[in-house]
């Protein structure tokens, strides 16, 4: 059904736009309440066209977080839901706030009541954990119920700002460690609250097959009325259209420090002019996350509307990458950023002109 997959070190890909970690849950609704745990958006595109799909991050015990894991509720527990929602998701400024805490159903659960319901996405699993030896077990899971190539790749979450811990003190260990163990490709999804670049380079040292750019911004609003946190957790993670700028320039900066692992972009993208920016700054698939999948309670009745434009947007990324391999095919050793790529190949300032001969 997918004969041209994308191959990035590999990591195979149907195209280039795959879905970010936690927007669309585990990849399947579970009950009747398609609002919890999966976008309603979701209902209007078929999640089998994207290039993979990413899990909530999975743990190795299940963990309520700032959360709940209940899934089941019926209509009349939907008002205490949403004020559940509101202490861990919160709608600010140019973005979104969250802090569930990686609450999730853990890993054996997912592989039990998720995987074989979504054998038709092409999958990426989060992960998180807070040692080596914990992401040594995760790694061991996912070995054990998912063959080579059943899934896309792994994704080492090593970098969530709602759950209070110091990552960056275990990074290297658990690369080192739990790397070699998998039967999968691994992904290390960066902070850009971190040294990314070095973490960037130990990806490269321990044999990870490409990088995730960027995870969420640690934040934190305030009541204007009482000076009390909007959530509960008090700190969250920024994402949404806010973030794009930084987005962008940690990719950049990236290819400008000479990493060459393939880079998934993440961070505000919500067109095809978005990912065509980080395409140029060196990026090789782009990942849509809350820009896309989240919206005011009244804008999820827009969700057809939503459902069309993602769809386009697919089919627009994936003109454009036939419209380069006829163009300039890329070498095999190339990468965004250098020659050979879009970044490379097109000049620093693009316009109305030379922008029509890319759209």
């Amino acid at each position: 059904m997918y004969p041209t997959m994308i191959d990035l070190n590999g990591v195979r890909l149907r195209n280039r736009v795959v879905t970010s970690s936690s927007l669309l849950g585990y990849g399947a609704p579970r009950g009747r309440l398609v609002l919890y745990g999966l976008s309603p958006i979701a209902q209007w595109v078929p999640l089998e066209r994207f290039g993979a799909v990413t899990t909530r991050t999975l743990t190795l015990e299940p963990r309520e977080g700032h959360f709940s894991l209940r899934e089941n509720r019926r209509l009349a527990e939907l008002p205490s839901m949403l004020r559940l929602y509101s202490r861990a998701l919160r709608r600010v400024d140019a973005g979104w706030l969250n802090a569930f805490g990686w609450s999730n159903i853990g890993i054996e659960a997912y592989f039990s009541e998720y995987f074989p319901r979504t054998s038709r996405l092409n999958r990426i699993v989060s992960v998180g954990g807070f040692s080596a030896d914990e992401f040594c077990g995760l790694v061991d899971v996912v070995n054990a119920k998912a063959r080579p190539g059943e899934i896309a790749a792994i994704e080492f979450n090593v970098s969530c700002h709602n759950v209070n811990f110091p990552f960056e003190t275990i990074v290297e260990e658990v690369l080192a460690k739990a790397v070699e163990q998998s039967r999968h490709p691994v992904l290390l999804k960066l902070s850009p609250d971190y040294d990314y670049v070095a973490h960037a380079r130990l990806a490269e040292r321990y044999g990870l097959a490409g990088l995730v750019a960027i995870n969420t911004v640690k934040g934190l609003r305030l009541d204007p009325r009482t000076g009390e946190p909007l959530l509960k957790n008090r700190f969250g993670g920024l994402s949404g259209r806010a973030i794009k700028p930084i987005g962008v320039r940690v990719v950049a900066e990236l290819r400008e420090a000479g990493i060459r692992l393939p880079i998934i972009a993440t961070g505000g993208i919500r067109s095809f002019d978005d990912c065509r920016e980080y395409f140029w700054a060196g990026a090789d698939a782009v990942s849509l996350g809350s820009e896309v999948w989240l919206a005011p309670y009244w804008g999820y009745a827009l969700g057809p509307l939503r459902g069309l434009q993602i769809r386009r947007l697919i089919r627009r990324v994936e003109a454009y990458d036939f419209n380069f391999s006829r163009l300039e095919p890329r070498g095999a050793g190339a990468r965004p950023g250098s020659d050979g790529s879009a970044a490379g190949r097109l000049p620093a300032e693009v316009g109305p002109a030379q922008q029509l001969l890319h759209r």
